[in-house]
């Protein structure tokens, strides 16, 4: 259940939007507010943005007892501050908990008061604690994914299941909330710099407009290719040499999952730039400055299976495949 929904299913559209548009058209601004929110944070005083999720506890209440849940698990802000508000009028109410899906804690994040919290990685854990959350409700747990990401599947599988001609050099572009002119200037430096046995596919979501804009721009060749919304992400990760990526939290965890050598590009300011940050200084993946720098970067992966290997590694070594079944062992007690 999207938690915003309790208040209004316009409620929800204005919130979506708002946000989508914001990171897509001006992320600059999206970072200048997230660096206010961490100001305000460090004030211990009750935000905006909890008194705007408290104003529909009320109904999220009346639809946790009416469906006699065991127990709430949160995995964005808002849920997190509407269960607070709940649990301030009703503390005994449920069990319920927080799992945080960036390489951060984010603003407002400790101005909730919930049973626990599940975090990707130790030093979330110990920034957590300085800030006045009990160590013992902070489990290490990784950002959970869907399963089919731990899946081993062999790249030559995924590529015949694709129908991907295996003797190809394979770049995977994740597009999330980008721009479509930033994307398009990334595939312009792709197609100038690769070999002409090389494939890019973009994978474009439910964006149809940048899909329908890379396809007018790029029709004629015969190296890109575009991929609308797909069930399908964990086979194209798995088929590719290298995967560009926004340093989306979520996003970011499955290609380490899957074990893809990745390139970050195009960090949003704020918690993006975290996860670029705790993912590069882990030799998980390399930080693209732009996007010129970013196809030098994707190139020394694929021209250089050492470096890639390392990454791979390293992405093992810091990500948790099994994170999502770790999470509910912990909250049904196992």
């Amino acid at each position: 259940m999207d938690p915003v929904s309790f208040k209004s299913e316009k409620a929800k559209d204005f919130v979506s939007s708002f946000y989508n548009n914001l990171i897509k058209k001006t992320p600059s601004l999206f970072g200048a507010i997230y660096k206010l929110g961490d100001l305000y944070s460090s004030t211990s005083l009750p935000s905006p943005v909890y008194w705007a999720n408290a104003s529909y506890s009320d109904a999220l209440q009346q639809y946790i007892e009416g469906n006699r849940f065991d127990a709430v698990i949160c995995t964005h802000l808002y849920g997190m501050e509407a269960m607070t508000a709940i649990l301030r009028k009703a503390p005994a109410l449920i069990p319920c908990y927080g799992i945080l899906t960036d390489y951060t804690c984010i603003p407002f994040m400790a101005e909730t008061k919930l049973d626990g919290y599940f975090v990707p990685h130790d030093g979330v854990k110990q920034y957590m604690v300085d800030r006045g959350f009990r160590e013992d409700c902070i489990h290490v747990s990784g950002i959970p994914v869907d399963a089919r990401f731990s899946e081993c599947t062999a790249r030559s599988s995924a590529r015949s299941a694709l129908g991907i001609q295996q003797d190809k050099e394979v770049y995977l572009l994740m597009t999330g909330g980008i721009g479509c002119e930033n994307m398009m200037g990334l595939c312009d430096e792709l197609l100038s710099t690769l070999s002409k046995d090389s494939l890019i596919f973009v994978l474009t979501g439910r964006n149809d407009i940048m899909k329908r804009k890379l396809d007018e721009k790029y029709h004629e060749s015969q190296q890109l290719r575009t991929v609308p919304f797909t069930n399908q992400v964990n086979l194209y990760m798995t088929a590719a040499d290298v995967m560009l990526s926004k340093p989306g939290g979520l996003s970011s965890t499955e290609a380490a999952v899957v074990n893809v050598p990745l390139v970050h590009v195009n960090a949003i300011p704020g918690c993006e730039t975290y996860n670029a940050r705790f993912f590069s200084e882990h030799g998980m993946s390399l930080w693209a400055k732009n996007n010129k720098h970013a196809v030098q970067l994707a190139q020394s992966l694929t021209h250089n299976p050492a470096n890639a290997e390392k990454m791979r590694t390293m992405q093992k070594k810091f990500s948790n495949p099994n994170a999502a079944n770790d999470i509910v062992m912990e909250v049904c007690g196992i």
